[in-house]
């Protein structure tokens, strides 16, 4: 196999006339052995978008749309079926919820992990600081700037006890070895060591030691841990970023950029050749054409001189033959930016690297009601959905075993990709064929009328309605011939009979 000619590991940090590498603060570190040195220069791709007018625009897009539309919490059992989890399963409901709503005191949990995505998506790793209570339970979430972190070498691995549920639904406990992850954060001077979340050995945040069998060790000195994710790369456990293989056109957008931007600066404003005919400009008009370049050189005047060879005089006349002319050169002049096409392009490209449609971007206007749809959809079903799904599958595995939650997991919500018109319109032969049943049809209604509904726990509303009002009116009708049916066979000369023999009895009575 070929070697690959090009391979960037050192990004230039650009700025207008100069460019400079970006050191990464770890280097000195690498070499003793304990830390694992990252393909590229991690501290460079933190000002990565700095180089790019559209990396951070893809990233804004993805920060909005998988945690942007906020959190749902659900059981992930049949909360109606099996009633002997219901006590447990609310109780778990209450806790992560009051966690979630607690865990940063300074934003939103949403916040948080917009910045943990941030980080993923321009590094190719992140992670978030779990800070514990006096209990030892996770109680704090806080973000930790991804760039000033770096991967130790692995321990050995260890011996842990994972929990299960079998066929029966009956939880069986069995054990497993892993390897646990161990990090490094420098800031300045200052280095602090971290374990990663699920560890269960205690780890010295100054000293980056475990603590062995038989020691203490003091609270205050004790690592919090970290949760990590990363962009899977076979050949680094840091991963790399989605736009690595569109870096090179980053670059050279930048450059185009630059080239254009100095076109202001040193560019020729003047589309003319000055053609001098029996002699030559002074030293002063030169040093005038020299400078007019840039934007102090547009609208001024040019007074230009000339002077005649000592052999080009009329001695009749004693004048010069000197002639200054001018000649157009406005076909080369450039009146539009350079390379239009090219930054297009590698927008394109960019963009592409996310697997994001151009309406997310703003890079388009050619999208109607129907186009924009489709595009969102497709988005969501190859993009953002299975992204939030794996987010909250991590942040489930982590934080429902250190948190003790067993029936209540954390979800995604996702944007309304449908329109509620076709929906109304998909749905009306299934109502009115007598198939939809008052339940199925509030989730819909909420979406329309952006809201949630409990579901209705009267037995009618599992029924479809055609069939509940049609089972009523047999019953109704029912109910009336048998009351009809009851009157006829009941003869009412036996009321009638009786009281008139009542009545000649009272009668009697009163005349004797």
């Amino acid at each position: 196999m070929t070697k690959p000619q090009v391979r960037i590991k050192k990004i230039m940090g650009s700025s207008i006339g100069q460019s400079k590498q970006i050191d990464d603060i770890f280097n000195e570190f690498y070499s003793q052995g304990y830390i694992i040195q990252p393909e590229m220069n991690i501290e460079a791709l933190a000002r990565i978008s700095e180089n790019s007018d559209i990396l951070q625009v893809c990233i804004e897009a993805y920060k909005n749309n998988i945690v942007g539309f906020g959190t749902v919490l659900d059981y992930n059992f049949d909360y109606k079926e099996d009633t002997s989890k219901q006590n447990i399963a609310d109780t778990d409901w209450s806790k992560y919820e009051m966690f979630l709503k607690y865990c940063n005191f300074d934003e939103r949990f949403t916040g948080v992990l917009k910045k943990f995505i941030d980080d993923r998506e321009r590094l190719g790793y992140a992670t978030i600081e779990c800070i514990a209570d006096e209990t030892g339970e996770i109680s704090e979430l806080q973000h930790i700037p991804s760039h000033t972190v770096r991967l130790c070498k692995e321990s050995d691995p260890i011996e842990v006890e994972e929990v299960i549920t079998d066929s029966n639904g009956n939880e069986r406990k069995i054990k497993r070895w892993k390897k646990f992850k161990k990090f490094i954060q420098m800031v300045g001077s200052k280095q602090v060591y971290f374990k990663e979340l699920g560890d269960p050995r205690k780890l010295n945040r100054l000293t980056g030691e475990y603590l062995a069998d038989g020691q203490e060790m003091n609270i205050d000195d004790e690592a919090n841990s970290i949760i990590f994710d990363n962009i899977y790369c076979p050949y680094t456990p840091y991963g790399l970023p989605r736009y690595i293989g569109a870096l090179v056109k980053m670059m050279g957008s930048r450059n185009a950029d630059e080239l254009n931007y100095k076109y202001f600066e040193d560019g020729r404003h003047i589309p003319l050749a000055i053609v001098v005919e029996n002699g030559q400009l002074t030293q002063d008009s030169i040093d005038l054409l020299a400078g007019a370049k840039g934007q102090d050189a547009q609208h001024k005047y040019l007074i230009l001189e000339a002077e005649a060879f000592s052999n080009e005089f009329s001695m009749e006349e004693g004048k010069s033959n000197v002639k200054i002319h001018f000649e157009k050169l406005a076909e080369i002049m450039q009146d539009d930016a350079l390379f239009l096409e090219y930054l297009k392009n590698n927008r394109d490209i960019v963009r592409g690297s996310f697997r994001l449609a151009p309406i997310y971007t703003g890079d388009t206007q050619d999208y109607n009601k129907a186009t924009a749809e489709t595009a969102k959809q497709i988005t969501e079903e190859q993009t953002f959905e299975p992204l939030r799904e794996d987010l909250a599958d991590l942040l489930n595995k982590k934080l429902m075993k250190e948190l003790g939650i067993k029936f209540v997991e954390l979800k995604f919500k996702g944007p309304k990709t449908t329109d509620d018109t076709e929906i109304a319109k998909a749905l009306t032969p299934y109502i009115a064929g007598g198939v939809a049943t008052p339940n199925m049809l509030l989730d819909s209604l909420g979406k329309l009328l952006g809201k949630e509904f409990e579901p209705l726990t009267d037995e009618w509303a599992d029924i479809p309605l055609q069939v509940y009002l049609a089972n009523r009116n047999t019953n109704l009708k029912t109910t009336f011939e048998e009351q009809n049916h009851i009157s006829k066979a009941f003869d009412m000369q036996d009321v009638i009979n009786p009281l008139k023999e009542l009545q000649k009895a009272i009668e009697g009575a009163l005349n004797g």
